[in-house]
């Protein structure tokens, strides 16, 4: 019998189960008969540690719905080939065998602590029911374990005839402090039952669980990350200061990191996912800025329901505060200092245009961004590429399909930007006429440029707000397997006290959208005006927004190379041959909170509709 054959195992790839429904009152029950089951003193309890090899725990609030609603998701084929049955309690009976099987309440919490470097092996703590805690030595031989006081082997059943096969799974009672505290604790071994049992008992069933179900990564697991994260030694030495720095913060930041749980929550027509971060503080940059304190009361930023109807992913934040911003700041553009050194770069030039991009990057405050492409249109284009791929403008219009457009809005007037990326530009092209034509000896050195790009301030469409700037960037291949010739156009729209920014080579698309955008007193055509759109305007966030999963195909689909097209022709094939096609919407809503130990809790919580559920599930299939 395979250790699948336990309803726990099966339920870690289960969707979550609605919440456990209100138990009527209990008459009083008689005490044991056997003093064999007698609830050790609570003074005589020592308290229980992580065990050395947990690789992380499940909990399940209510076992039986949880089933009920995985078998409504996952077709029926699926649980049988996986648990060999659709019923869970012939599940459990071929685990732990008939009897003890009969003694579990499957209506009320079930908890499993993974063991091992991967979690290979586990132990299952499964709620006795009330009614059978009393009669227990009378139907098991039990056999309490010396060097575990309180926790009982269940030898056999008593009316189990001699040379009955044994279940795959041994078992042992632990009677616990409560009433209604009795557990069944079943492994692969005792040995195993005896590492976890105290630990799943004394700890993992007293800690409320106020969803269906979460997975909690034990500490162990966290510190193994880390230490993987430290390692440098595969690190890409030509990453430069920019690679190192990136390694470091990461490092830093999963250092912080002191639990991690994944939440489940069933609803009647959606499944929401949810990610918590306890950090034990914010001494590393990234966590200071990614862990931000946040006004409860705070609103998503207006601009964020100015965005187009049709954006396929959107996103806004408050923001961290210039104060929480300026270690990253500080790092991130040392280190861009370093390697445009290293790459030939003047110091003091360097040092004039670095000044100025600091007087606009990182500096705090909300942000708004909306992304979106037309998904039928660059399936016609890459089908229309697969048929003829020697044809340049087959490639040319399949990869300008792929570009879409992207939105960015920040509550700052559009003068400082507008004049910020004027000088910019005049000093990048200074910069760039003194950069020496070799790096420094043992400098990193870079692959070849394959296209030359140019810039140009040009007239903005007159249907945009007046001063809007507009920048063309021009760009020539250089080699063979560059990227087409092609135009990216840059806008900054004024909007009163906000800039709107809009980036895409399809220059008529954009414009078309920054128009909704900015237009004062217009909700039609804007994700404001989108129905089912209330769940977006929830308070106290740090950030939220929306997905679907065919625009993050479409936003990280660039098409620059044959090799890029042809993934991206697979990518959205695969996708259309989704229930869903991958086109629902799901919202994500993001909560920051600063502890006054100076620890931190970041939320991330994930809603799916039934219809995205299908289509999550489906692509993970694959």
């Amino acid at each position: 019998m395979k250790r699948a054959a336990l309803l726990p195992i099966a339920l870690v790839t289960a969707c979550a189960g609605a919440p456990a429904p209100q138990r009527a009152p209990v008459a009083p029950l008689p005490a044991a008969p056997r003093p064999a089951i007698t609830a050790p003193s609570v003074a005589a309890a020592q308290p229980a540690t992580e065990p050395a090899e947990l690789a992380f725990v499940l909990r399940i609030a209510d076992p039986k719905r949880t089933w009920d609603n995985a078998t409504q998701l996952l077709p029926s084929s699926a649980l049988v080939f996986t648990m060999g049955s659709t019923d869970p309690t012939k599940v459990l009976e071929q685990a732990v065998g008939p009897d003890l099987a009969g003694i579990v309440d499957l209506d009320r919490p079930l908890d499993v602590a993974f063991l091992g470097t991967t979690g290979d092996h586990a132990v299952a703590s499964l709620s006795v029911a009330e009614r059978d805690v009393p009669r227990l030595a009378d139907r098991f031989v039990l056999k309490e374990l010396k060097e575990h006081p309180g926790l009982l082997r269940v030898e056999r059943a008593r009316n189990a005839e001699p040379d009955e096969e044994a279940p795959p799974w041994a078992c042992a009672f632990d009677p616990g402090e409560r009433r209604d505290g009795a557990r069944l604790l079943c492994g692969t071994d005792v040995e195993d039952i005896e590492t976890a049992a105290a630990y799943l008992v004394q700890v993992v069933a007293r800690e409320p669980l106020d969803a269906d179900a979460r997975i909690e990564l034990s500490e162990r697991t966290l510190r193994q990350a880390v230490e993987e994260a430290s390692d440098t030694d595969d690190a890409d030495e030509d990453d430069g200061s920019a690679g190192a720095l990136g390694e470091e913060l990461a490092a830093g930041f999963l250092r912080e990191i002191e639990r991690l749980n994944v939440d489940l929550t069933w609803g009647r027509a959606d499944v929401e996912v949810g990610l918590t971060l306890r950090f034990a503080s914010r001494r590393s940059p990234l966590t200071l800025a990614l862990a931000p304190a946040t006004a409860q009361d705070a609103a998503p930023p207006p601009a964020f329901f100015r965005l187009p109807a049709d954006t396929a992913v959107a996103f806004h934040t408050q923001g961290a505060s210039r104060a929480e911003l300026t270690p990253l700041r500080e790092a991130a553009f040392k280190a861009l200092r370093d390697d445009m050194i290293d790459d030939g770069y003047d110091e003091t030039r360097l040092d004039q245009v670095l000044d100025r991009l600091e007087t606009l990057a990182l500096t705090g405050g909300s942000l708004v961004f909306g992304a979106g492409a037309n998904g039928a249109a660059a399936e016609k284009a890459l089908a229309a590429y697969q048929r003829d791929k020697g044809a340049p403008r087959a490639r040319k219009a399949a990869r300008l399909a792929l570009q879409g457009w992207m939105l960015a809005s920040v509550e700052e007037p559009a003068q400082t930007w507008i004049s910020g990326i004027k000088e910019l530009l005049q000093r990048g092209d200074e910069l760039d006429k003194f950069k020496r034509s070799a790096p420094k000896d043992g400098a990193r050195k870079d692959d070849e440029d394959k296209q030359h790009t140019t810039h140009a301030v040009v007239r903005a469409p007159a249907s945009l707000p007046a001063g809007t700037l507009h920048v063309e960037f021009r760009s020539k291949p250089l080699t063979k397997d560059a990227p087409p010739a092609h135009t990216t156009h840059l806008y900054v729209v004024p909007a009163g006290p906000r800039t709107w920014f809009g980036i895409s080579e399809d220059d008529a698309a954009l414009v078309d959208r920054l128009r909704v955008a900015v237009a004062p007193g217009r909700d039609e055509g804007t994700l404001g005006a989108a129905p089912d759109v209330d769940v977006l305007r929830r308070r106290g966030t740090l950030a939220g927004g929306l997905f679907s999963l065919a625009g993050l195909a479409l936003l990280v689909a660039n098409g620059d190379t044959p090799e890029a097209l042809d993934k991206a022709a697979k990518d959205l094939a695969a996708l259309a041959a989704l229930p869903a096609r991958g086109g629902v919407a799901i919202p994500l809503a993001v909560t920051s909170e600063v502890l006054g130990s100076g620890a931190a809790r970041v939320d991330v919580r994930v809603r799916l509709t039934h219809a995205g559920l299908q289509d999550v599930i489906a692509l993970l299939a694959r």
